[in-house]
């Protein structure tokens, strides 16, 4: 129950004990299990021992179950969270980018000059927004824009959003805007199942429309991270509860 952490942690500290000692320190059930401490400790503020456990349970989800398997994309976002609450936004940025990029590999290939994941076609549009890009193409018709929302992941759509955060924190409101959006259209889709090729040329999506952008930014000083829910809750941290 809320506010039962304290009495909680050394229940589930036991718990880890047990499945480390009848399972293995290395078995994904211990993962779980860390996972859930690291979540008590959180709610406690105990960030050091949250970074520990949840390093830890990524280390066994990614030797035992593989860098594809959901609970790894799920354990570097709630990581990721941990690192916005203590203001450490690089390494924040840096898990963000991982599960972008591996989410995109998974479903497109590898990443090279005409395969790009969805942050770096981001970044460069923030890049040309500040007139930084030297031959002054235009905007394109990104495919990396579409095949984003064409990944169905609630983790993904959550990464998106929480990056595209970032990056209106720092500032970055053209690349916070192009998440944002393939982030919302990503949902819309997975509710529909209407692929977004088919509703409009990615062109439109990405034409200047720099009356909109003005209308859509909000102020810096009110930038927040989304949990991931359905419900469309906004809270400042988006870990997700394994189960004991």
């Amino acid at each position: 129950k809320r506010g039962k952490y304290k009495e909680a942690e050394p229940l589930c500290k036991r718990a880890l004990e047990i499945r480390e000692k009848v399972l293995g320190k290395d078995h994904p059930d211990v993962a779980k299990q860390l996972n859930n401490l690291a979540l008590l400790c959180q709610n406690q503020g105990k960030y050091e021992e949250v970074e520990y456990y949840y390093c830890r349970a990524l280390e066994i989800y990614e030797c035992r179950l593989g860098p594809d398997d959901p609970n790894v994309a799920k354990t570097k976002n709630n990581l990721a969270s941990c690192f916005l609450k203590q203001g450490k936004y690089k390494e924040a940025e840096i898990l963000y980018k991982e599960i972008l990029t591996r989410a995109h590999e998974k479903e497109f290939g590898s990443v090279d000059a005409e395969n790009k994941p969805i942050w770096m076609h981001a970044e460069e549009r923030e890049e040309m927004s500040k007139g930084k890009h030297r031959d002054n193409t235009p905007y394109g018709e990104y495919g990396g824009w579409y095949k984003a929302c064409k990944v169905n992941s609630p983790t993904v759509n959550t990464t998106l959003r929480n990056l595209g955060a970032l990056y209106r924190r720092q500032g970055k409101l053209e690349a916070a805007e192009t998440l944002e959006e393939c982030a919302a259209r990503s949902r819309k889709q997975s509710n529909t199942g209407i692929d977004p090729i088919h509703q409009t040329r990615v062109v439109e999506i990405l034409k200047d429309t720099e009356g909109d952008r003005r209308r859509s930014r909000d102020s810096l000083t009110s930038v927040k991270y989304e949990s991931g829910s359905e419900t469309g809750e906004e809270v400042s941290m988006g870990v997700e509860w394994n189960g004991a």
